[in-house]
């Protein structure tokens, strides 16, 4: 079969100016991908994770509380009179309480967090800068939320005198402020 010299069936090969083109589209995917950090990105999402969870631990047992719907605990529906988060470097502990007795307990995260070395939760200050965790008192820094919505610390200093509470959340070189506001049993990250 004869073909005429310039039909499209005659050209059997690229031309020089299409491998060029796909050549430089090939180089500059590859310097993307070499340049992306994969490690830095997935840190970042497992210390939101984190974050987002201890705020949603947060914001649960305030609504709680404010709704007065109570709490399922196992086989029973509970109404306490106070519910104390307990925060340390080792672990998150959700408790019910009625007057100064343990109740129930609810919610915990214990380290390691989510069953993998990394996370760390560290550097609790009050809204004065006080270190929580130097005061020789305090065993444990801890947020207590009343049944009427108010939200108190206890500490070396009397309740209802702090403002915020904060604290660090680690995981590995990647860190965020988490703080409540007693006031409003607003959480904000930093």
């Amino acid at each position: 079969m004869f073909y005429k010299k310039n039909s499209t069936f005659s050209r059997k090969w690229f031309t020089l100016a299409e491998l060029m083109i796909v050549i430089t589209i090939i180089g500059i995917l590859s310097v993307m991908a070499t340049n992306f950090n994969f490690n830095k990105k997935t840190d970042t999402e497992k210390r939101d994770r984190f974050v987002t969870r201890i705020g949603a631990m947060i914001r649960t047992n305030n609504i709680a509380m404010t709704s007065g719907k109570g709490m399922k605990v196992w086989a029973e529906i509970i109404n306490p009179s106070s519910i104390r988060l307990t925060f340390t470097t080792g672990s998150i502990i959700t408790n019910y309480y009625s007057g100064a007795t343990i109740i129930g307990t609810g919610d915990t995260l214990a380290n390691p967090f989510f069953w993998e070395s990394g996370y760390t939760l560290d550097g609790f200050y009050r809204s004065d800068g006080t270190s929580l965790t130097s005061t020789s008192t305090l065993a444990t820094p801890m947020a207590v939320i009343f049944e009427n919505g108010n939200i108190s610390f206890t500490g070396s200093t009397p309740v209802n005198t702090s403002v915020v509470v904060g604290m660090s959340v680690w995981y590995h070189g990647s860190k965020k402020i988490l703080e409540l506001d007693r006031r409003f049993g607003r959480v904000t990250v930093k």
